[in-house]
């Protein structure tokens, strides 16, 4: 997948908060997952031949890591589904108990 796509559907995905179903590839797994997530924080490069970095929550993980970022060359396939979800249920809150 182009680098200019996955930017455009995670971009839409965050503005209209719809979920993507993301196929990557998990090299704590070494194998290819499909999974609905929520996209949460796209960084663009640091440096001049860095990457761009694509952060996801999957809240029904149950291999590897419920928030996880990817690079481009990580995502195989990522498209818009037709399932939203609130911004306000995946914020975490912070208690200040001073």
């Amino acid at each position: 997948m182009q680098e200019k796509q996955i930017k455009d559907v995670f971009s839409q995905a965050s503005k209209e908060n719809k979920k993507i179903i993301l196929t990557d590839f998990s090299s704590e797994h070494n194998l290819y997952l499909t999974r609905m997530c929520i996209p949460l924080e796209h960084i663009p490069p640091i440096s001049e031949n860095g990457s761009d970095y694509y952060y996801f929550w999957d809240p029904e993980s149950d291999i590897g890591e419920r928030i996880f970022g990817r690079t481009p060359s990580d995502i195989k396939h990522m498209e818009l589904s037709n399932e939203s979800f609130n911004p306000n249920d995946y914020i975490v809150h912070h208690r200040n108990d001073a």
